[in-house]
């Protein structure tokens, strides 16, 4: 089976007042993301990891943004999904705005295509946490019934596995990390233990990925291979230059081969 998995396009319809994440960028860095899937790479399915909007601070813009920028994400001709990001979730009042914009019953979901089992989850939204901290603290919990569904998904299938989500869920220190170097709690699930248990205990699952963290990364815990994918515009080098980064992905038996690919516009 062959993917493409991208994260963090940060799609804005307005200046963003910072400088590390080059939201300027994002449609033209689409618009040849989308050419090289359709027409060149051709994969059985893509996978974006979250935050697909950057958030703005209202509600009905954030609404706005994320029906626009879902349309342009469906110009991709092979089977696509994608995670649900603590930016897309910021302002929202509950996780089902986005699930109905997305088309998705919920957020919490499985495939299977070319013999393997593909495993997309959500977090929660927690309004009583507040939308602070780019929405982090208000959406880094999944919830007791969505972890649930998880253990019986994973134990109803005997095809190899992958998890996807936005959230980072290996241990790290995070050296040299621009946003998480001094607030590791915030680059991670925070009831994390809970899905690396069910990971460990089932050993159909070959692999994860996740985003949020705005760089890339492989980590191997506890045998299992965590990849970290970076943002498509990120201002990684502080150089002005968007990251561009997805991946090219085999997944050959239980092995997951990666091959990391830069956009320069």
């Amino acid at each position: 089976m062959k993917l493409v998995v991208f994260s963090d396009v940060h799609y804005l319809d307005r200046k963003y007042h910072g400088t590390r994440k080059l939201t300027d960028y994002c449609l033209p860095l689409l618009d040849e993301l989308i050419d090289r899937i359709n027409n060149e790479i051709k994969p059985d399915v893509c996978i974006c990891l979250g935050d697909i909007i950057q958030d703005t601070l209202n509600h009905d813009d954030d609404i706005k943004n994320m029906k626009f920028i879902w349309k342009k994400l469906n110009e991709i001709e092979v089977p696509f999904y994608t995670c649900i990001g603590n930016h897309d979730l910021k302002m929202m009042k509950s996780r089902k705005e986005v699930e109905e914009i997305l088309g998705y019953d919920n957020a919490n979901f499985s495939v299977d295509i070319e013999g393997y089992h593909l495993i997309l989850l959500s977090t929660e939204v927690r309004n009583e946490l507040g939308h602070e901290h780019g929405g982090i603290f208000k959406t880094q919990f999944m919830s007791e019934k969505d972890i649930e569904w998880l253990e019986k998904d994973v134990k109803k299938t005997s095809k190899p596995t992958i998890l996807f989500t936005h959230y980072g869920l290996a241990e790290d220190d995070f050296k040299g990390n621009y946003w998480f170097e001094e607030d590791h709690d915030g680059a991670l699930l925070k009831n994390r233990d809970a899905i690396k248990r069910i990971i460990r205990e089932n050993d159909n699952i070959i692999g994860v990925f996740t985003g949020h963290q705005h760089w890339s990364k492989q980590i191997l815990e506890d045998d299992v291979q965590y990849n970290i994918v970076g943002s498509l515009i990120e201002n990684i080098n502080d150089d002005g230059i968007p990251d561009g980064v997805y991946f090219e992905v085999d997944a050959i038996g239980n092995n997951i081969i990666l091959k990391e690919n830069h956009i320069r516009l």
